[in-house]
């Protein structure tokens, strides 16, 4: 019998007697055995690897970070009051030291270093005792009477924000320059004073801090919960969000991710859609196999799974992949948050051992949540001789010295804290002999690393691997050492060194010094730094010189604007103006727009700006720039950006607006045409009054064409007009389009006339959509009152009544007294719902014994409950609300009941509304996604993202979930029953998980309308694979397989020159992001019905296609046709080999 044979005979034993019941977690008492041999029998283990209990409770309990000392001890920080001490409780946390004293893989030595903590976050050995992030400090304990407890304490620093207790500070690491970086997550606020000056933190964030000197900096900032950071063996950073959804990030220094406040733009990591992640490790070591060498390996604590990361290179930065798990198990209290490689070569993994491990969203006293117990496992390759445990603290310098040459990063990890502590008067002489001897980079620059933590700079050393070094990682690392040695090496000499090296061949060392030149602040060293953008860039580099640009503003923007600075080109001058982000460069940036200079995402981006910080004057240029611009799909942007932001900034442009007249013209496209009527009314141009009249009472005229009219009309005021609109509301011959259209127009000059015209039209057009007329009128600040008032007496049709709460719901607003008057009118009895116990209980049984995943999944891709627009599984949904890919590995069925019957009884950390009313009456709600030190940026519940101006804000409060109550209300009870099961299984290990390939999870498929119609019957097919403003695209989503059904998707009927009838097409589209130039593999699970462009370029369709792509940005559009294929349409993109590309699929 094979050993995986017999391993799954084991598993599927264990399956059937133990995970019924006790393992299901599916009522209030029911917990598993915490025999921690019945969880290890459960692990489903990598091929070659096997696992061994190293330590367990009672000896430890509640582990949250542990780090090896050189003694090879293990320190652990361990917490059983968390998450919330209980009133009159006694904090007593603890600081563990676990050690295995005769090396046979199993701790036989535990004892309590330090207690009385109160949830310890963070521990690090060093410094002659350990550190621990504890609440609002950062203390160090030692042992000064050698009996191996602590009996002294010491406040290293103060001031850590506490209000969330797993955001406070944690994620103690050593960087290899000797410092000492710690994390902290997004809802604290942290304020530390220091012999240098106070240092902030407002939200998530790096905290880089020397203790010797007391400096502390901000290495990174943004991420939502950053448990886990580690430094590969070239120094580059690398970083997981435990509350995020980007995998793998790399973390470039001052850079700032989703989340971070007060900065424009942000980046992101390297695994969109994928699970969030806590813990990380680099796997290096002769105990190993090769294939495993610098891999990444953290955890993915909901779905009871330890995962591994292959990273490579793509361009200045990295490219993660996902491979098979290194431990996965459908045990579900395996709860595995810390990860690190030890000294005998195996991994260890920290194991929370917890069913309940959600914060905020679920009880604090749920009696499932575990507080006394806890493991540390230990994962070791089969066959492979422990590493013989290094007497490090024993050894000479030099012999230390010669421990840096180990493939084993624990070892030089180790080595270096050793030495340092050594200090410099017993190490450097011994080092520079070392230096002097040794040949390979990677070990010079090991002794630059130590030079940099004695605080003894060596220029020689530094120059050598800069210009010399043929290792470009070696060099990428020596530039970001020349940063901390600005100040203590002659500044010419600094700017000449890293001045080099935004000319180097290899993308990374450019990107390193373009950040270490903004860093130096100099006018000289910002010019160089900009010279970069002469060479090649990807996202990685082009991020990096945007962040060097931005932050240096204040010192070159000046000069240039006086004419003291000039850049090298038209292209180094475009992307600073473009990333200082100021009114002054908008006249340059006009000038650009009316050359040849600027193409693509630089004109979009200019454009942006320009709308953003121009005044009325510039928008009357930027007006005759958009009506002599040929490019119909640029005309319409201009024109469309001109319009949304001078409405949001309340500017119009100066002048008659005469450049209208030629946008007006019956030969412009009819979406530009419906823009420039928006425009007038927007603008309030009169003179166009009448023409709008005539348009708005012409039924041949496109309904579109129309509807702008009568919004125009409205807007600009005419007594006339508005008796005109008035009486169209009371047409029923008149298009719903037209009648609504006139609502709003009304509407928009009195609340309570247009909430009555509004109630009357809903009863009048019985099966009519409310969910627009009534967004829209809550957003006046007299609008709820004026509805509320209007549907007294009144009856609503049922359906409209239910749509008409739900889009109250999804805006987040506690709109009370409309959602009752809605609901007296349509007769509404329903809304959030409580269990009782023994309901739930039953429900919970119905889940576990008659729910279909299958049929839970249909019910839930249904629009009408719009669960995909606010949610992404996997990555492939909206981002209103929490991923829901790991979903099933954490929450409890009972929980997930809960949550769709009464949304808003616990709502997920960062996921409740803000409400905003602005100056102007107006109120906007959504997620928060950031602010700018100018700009509040919400996002709705239709996924759209809107800028509110901060100075604008008269009044914010939080608000609810967007996720409607009463939603079950349109489903049976057993629809109910198999929607919560398809959730419940949701990265469960088991049930369904996201596949690690690259499948195409999101597409955007074309709408049909009349003007696509024309469009393509006039034109040809392949004019779809254009920027038309004709068409219109919209967000779909495949399945959690990876299937994109057909007959979710709105067709487009069309009738070719030989057809008798017109058939049905499905029109798609995705984007491929190329980092590393190469060839990949299109994979398509059926050719049939199915053409493919891309690029605009018609390919041959075919089950594996081989495209050669150039880096940058690539588009796939499909044409399917339904008269010859029914079943779903699946993509993958694969790696071909020997092929060098890095590609990332992107939502378009």
């Amino acid at each position: 019998m094979s050993a995986i044979f017999r391993g799954q005979i084991l598993l599927l034993f264990f399956l059937l007697t133990v995970a019924g019941p006790a393992f299901a977690q599916r009522n209030l008492t029911d917990i598993p055995d915490p025999d921690p041999e019945i969880e290890r029998k459960s692990f489903i283990v990598a091929d070659g690897w096997e696992v061994n209990l190293y330590a367990a409770d009672p000896q430890i309990a509640k582990p949250i970070q542990m780090n090896f000392d050189p003694q090879g001890r293990l320190w652990i920080a361990s917490s059983e009051i968390y998450p919330h001490i209980k009133p009159g409780e006694k904090a007593n946390d603890r600081i563990l030291v676990v050690e295995d004293k005769d090396g046979d893989g199993t701790a036989d030595s535990t004892r309590v270093f330090a207690d009385g903590l109160l949830i310890p976050t963070g521990v690090l050995p060093g410094d002659g005792g350990v550190y621990a992030a504890n609440s609002t400090e950062l203390l160090h304990f030692s042992d000064t009477d050698g009996d191996g407890k602590s009996d002294r304490e010491r406040v290293v620093l103060s001031g850590f924000g506490t209000e969330d207790t797993h955001h406070i500070l944690h994620t103690l690491r050593w960087g290899p320059d000797g410092m000492l970086y710690m994390n902290q997550s997004i809802y604290i606020h942290s304020h530390i004073e220091t012999p240098h000056g106070p240092r902030r933190l407002n939200a998530g964030g790096i905290w880089q801090f020397r203790p010797e000197t007391m400096e502390l900096e901000v290495f990174a900032r943004g991420w939502v919960n950053t448990w886990g950071h580690q430094f590969d063996k070239s120094g580059q950073s690398f970083v997981t969000d435990g509350a995020g959804g980007e995998g793998i990030n790399y973390a470039i220094p001052g850079a700032a991710y989703p989340t971070a406040q007060g900065i424009p733009k942000i980046f992101h990591g390297l695994n969109p859609g994928s699970p969030k992640y806590c813990g990380l490790a680099v796997v290096s070591g002769q105990q190993v196999p090769d294939d495993w060498q610098g891999d990444l390996i953290t955890n993915d604590f909901r779905g009871h799974r330890v995962c591994r990361f292959k990273l490579s290179d793509d361009g200045a930065g990295y490219a993660s992949r996902e491979l098979g798990e290194l431990i996965k198990t459908p045990h579900v209290a395996f709860r595995p948050i810390d990860v690190a490689m030890g000294p005998d070569g195996a991994i260890y993994i920290a194991d929370w051992y917890n069913p309940i491990i959600q914060h905020g969203e679920v009880d604090f006293r749920d009696p499932r949540r575990d507080h006394t117990h806890g493991r540390i496992w230990r994962v070791s390759y089969k066959g492979s001789k422990s590493a013989q445990r290094p007497k490090l603290v024993d050894s000479s310098v030099p012999e230390l010295l010669e421990q840096l040459k180990s493939p084993a990063g624990w070892t030089r990890e180790q080595t270096r804290r050793v030495l340092k502590e050594r200090g410099r008067e017993a190490v450097l002489g011994p080092l520079d002999k070392w230096t002097a001897s040794v040949t390979d980079d990677h070990h010079k620059l090991e002794a630059l690393w130590l030079h940099q933590a004695l605080r003894s700079p060596n220029e020689l050393l530094l120059r050598t691997l800069i210009v010399d070094s043929k290792t470009p990682e070696v060099r990428a690392a020596a530039v970001r050492v020349a940063q901390h040695w600005r100040n203590d090496l002659p500044a010419a000499e600094v700017l000449s060194l890293v001045g080099r090296c935004v000319h180097d061949e290899h993308p990374r060392v450019r990107l390193e010094a373009v950040r270490v030149l903004g860093n130096i602040g100099s006018v000289d060293s910002i010019a160089g730094a900009i010279e970069a953008i002469d060479h090649p860039t990807d996202r990685f580099l082009d991020y990096a010189l945007w962040l060097t640009a931005w932050e240096t503003r204040n010192t070159w923007l000046p000069l240039v604007e006086s004419g003291e600075l000039t850049f090298n080109s038209p292209a180094q001058l475009t992307f600073a103006l473009m990333a200082a982000d100021s009114a002054s460069v908008v006249p340059q940036l006009i000038r650009l727009l009316m050359s040849d200079d600027l193409a693509g995402q630089r004109w979009n981006e200019a454009v942006n700006l320009v709308v953003a910080r121009g005044n009325p004057q510039q928008y009357e240029s930027l007006l005759n720039v958009a009506a002599s611009e040929p490019d119909a799909a640029q005309r319409h942007a201009l024109l469309n950006a001109l319009i949304v932001t001078s409405q949001q900034r309340k500017l119009r442009p100066a002048g008659d607006q005469s450049a209208l007249d030629e946008l007006l013209k019956d030969e412009q496209p009819v979406s530009i045409r419906a823009l420039a009527i928006q425009a007038v009314g927007a603008w309030k141009v009169q003179k166009h009054a009448a023409a709008l009249t005539a348009l708005v009472k012409d039924a041949k005229v496109p309904t579109s064409i129309r509807t702008a009219a009568i919004g125009s009309l409205a807007a600009l005021g005419d007594a006339t007009a508005i008796r005109l609109l008035t009486d169209f509301v009371a047409t029923e011959s008149e298009p719903y389009q037209i009648r609504e259209a006139s609502v709003l127009g009304i509407a928009s000059r009195n609340a309570a006339d247009g909430a009555k015209l509004a109630i009357d039209l809903l009863i009048s057009a019985r099966g009519s959509n409310p969910v627009r007329l009534i967004q829209t009128l809550v957003q006046d600040k007299d609008g709820p009152a004026a509805l509320a008032s209007a549907l007294k007496g009144r009856t609503l049709p049922d359906d409209a009544a239910k749509l008409a709460v739900r889009a109250i719901d999804s805006s987040g607003r506690k709109l009370d007294a409309l959602k009752s008057a809605i609901s007296a009118a349509g007769s509404i009895t329903s809304g959030a719902k409580k269990l009782s116990p023994e309901e739930m209980a039953a429900f919970v049984a119905d889940v576990r014994n008659k729910g279909d995943r299958v049929r839970g999944e249909a019910v839930y891709r249904r629009a009408s409950l719009s669960c995909m627009k606010c949610h992404a599984i996997g990555g492939a949904g909206g981002k209103v609300g929490p991923d829901m890919g790991s979903i099933g590995g954490s929450a409890q069925i009972d929980y997930l009941v809960e949550s769709l019957l009464d949304p808003n009884a616990k709502v997920k950390e960062g996921y409740h509304t803000v409400i905003v009313v602005t100056d102007d009456g107006k109120t906007s709600s959504g997620i928060k996604v950031r602010q700018t030190d100018t700009q509040l940026i919400l996002r709705n519940a239709e996924g759209v993202e809107t800028a509110i101006a901060l100075d604008t804000i008269d009044e914010q409060v939080n608000g609810t979930s967007l996720m409607p109550a009463g939603l079950s209300d349109k489903l049976t009870h057993q629809e109910l029953v198999d929607v919560v099961r398809f959730l419940s299984e949701l990265g469960k290990v088991g049930g369904l998980q996201v596949s690690r390939e690259r499948i195409v999870r999101n597409w955007q498929v074309l709408l049909p309308s009349d003007d696509v119609t024309y469009k393509l019957r006039r034109t040809r097919l392949a004019s779809v694979t254009e920027d038309d403003p004709a068409f219109v695209w919209q967000p779909a989503y495949s399945r959690v397989s990876g299937e994109l059904p057909l007959n979710d998707l709105p067709k487009i009927m069309y009738r070719g020159p030989f057809q008798k009838a017109p058939s049905g097409l499905n029109f798609l589209k995705f984007s491929i992001d190329v980092g590393t130039a190469g060839e990949v593999e299109l994979a398509l699970n059926s050719i049939d019905g199915v053409t493919i462009w891309l690029d605009g370029v018609q390919i041959e369709t075919a089950a594996s296609t081989t495209l050669d792509l150039k880096a940058g940005q690539h588009r796939v559009t499909l044409m399917v046709s339904q008269m010859e294929r029914t079943e779903p349409v699946r993509i993958q993109v694969n790696d071909v080999a020997d092929s060098s590309a890095q590609v990332q699929l992107l939502a378009d």
